[in-house]
């Protein structure tokens, strides 16, 4: 027979306790906004002084893997104080059905067959916070009565705030939205035209976002020339027997460059006003969310050198947004439908195992 003494007994104790312990992490979603602000704020579910329903929704882009989901946080908005206020609510989790971007309008056909109540209807207390900073500090942890398991390969990730009555009184949270494209010059300066003056290219649109519509715009050019636009997804290296950016001087236009690969050429007349826009659509895929659109104009001008040719400075922009999030929300929990909005959500940090 072996006798262990009290320190074997606790010993063992801790070595079988540590065996079955897995490591707790946060995870903010979405990740960019970690330490950044987000670009607006939102009232729902908890600032609306009445009884509200909302569905917010995270990409599976957003999850590297599996989790299981133990806690929940949330965060004012940045600034933003509050006292603190005890509202009546649940919440469930479950995984979107359908993609992001089908994501409806009607609140059932947005959960999944795994919907669970994470959190049971009870009175929670929302803490107060006496200052604000921007970007504020994640709020105390909602820990849910049932851990949600969640595997990003099946779909998005749902969840789903009923509030069923609350005081009123502010509660505003820090949310998603849009953002400005960062617009960045590639290569070599313009070169000039026979009058002169530089050919210039830009992005008209501020906010480059995956579903909607993008306009390149060259300027400056001479009225009634030929213009010609190049899209590209590179800017340096080899491409068709040139080194990026290719100085054209070798082939009669000094000072000129080829600056990206150009994949797609698109050519218009230049107005009056020696402008011209380009059309396009970004493709409705929150997958493009961060890819650099690479665009640079050209015009004939046969007066400007012996090739005839004249190139404006490549440019390059990205697309910011929408955020890969979305919500269908409602005032009261009675109706089956909601006001859809992509892009938007409660920037959020959850506790994973």
């Amino acid at each position: 027979m072996v006798v262990c003494n009290d320190w074997g007994v606790a010993l063992a104790a801790l070595v079988l306790l540590a065996s079955g312990t897995v490591a707790q992490a946060p995870l903010p979603v979405p990740a960019s906004h970690t330490a950044m602000e987000g670009s607006t704020s939102t009232n729902v579910p908890f600032g609306r002084s009445t009884p509200t329903r909302v569905q917010y929704v995270y990409d599976s882009m957003l999850f590297a893997g599996p989790v299981t989901i133990s806690k929940l946080q949330f965060r004012l908005d940045g600034g933003a104080v509050a006292s603190n206020k005890i509202v009546d609510c649940e919440i469930s989790m479950s995984t979107l059905p359908s993609p992001l971007i089908g994501l409806s309008s009607s609140f059932a056909l947005n959960r999944g067959l795994d919907e669970q109540t994470v959190f049971s209807r009870q009175l929670l207390t929302l803490p107060a916070q006496t200052a604000g900073i921007v970007p504020n500090g994640f709020l105390q942890p909602i820990t849910l009565s049932s851990p949600f398991s969640f595997d990003p390969s099946v779909g998005s990730l749902v969840i789903e705030i009923i509030v069923y009555g609350q005081p009123p009184g502010a509660y505003s949270l820090d949310a998603t939205y849009v953002c400005n494209s960062p617009l960045i010059p590639v290569g070599p300066l313009s070169c000039p035209q026979s009058n002169g003056i530089a050919l210039g290219v830009e992005s008209a649109t501020t906010q480059v976002l995956w579903g909607r519509p993008w306009v390149a715009r060259a300027y400056d050019a001479i009225p009634n020339s030929i213009v010609i636009l190049a899209l590209g997804a590179q800017e340096t290296g080899s491409w068709a027997g040139m080194t990026l950016p290719q100085d054209l001087g070798v082939v009669g236009a000094a000072g000129c460059f080829v600056s990206i690969d150009a994949t797609a050429v698109y050519y218009g007349v230049a107005l009056p006003n020696g402008s011209i826009t380009f059309p396009f659509l970004i493709p409705n895929n929150p997958a493009v969310l961060g890819e650099w659109l690479r665009f640079q104009s050209a015009t004939l001008d046969a007066a400007a050198n012996a090739l005839g040719l004249v190139t404006s400075q490549a440019q390059k922009v990205q697309v910011c947004g929408w955020e890969p999030v979305g919500r269908v929300w409602s005032n009261g929990t009675s109706s089956a439908l909601g006001t859809r909005e992509i892009g938007v959500s409660a920037v959020v940090q959850l506790t994973v195992q």
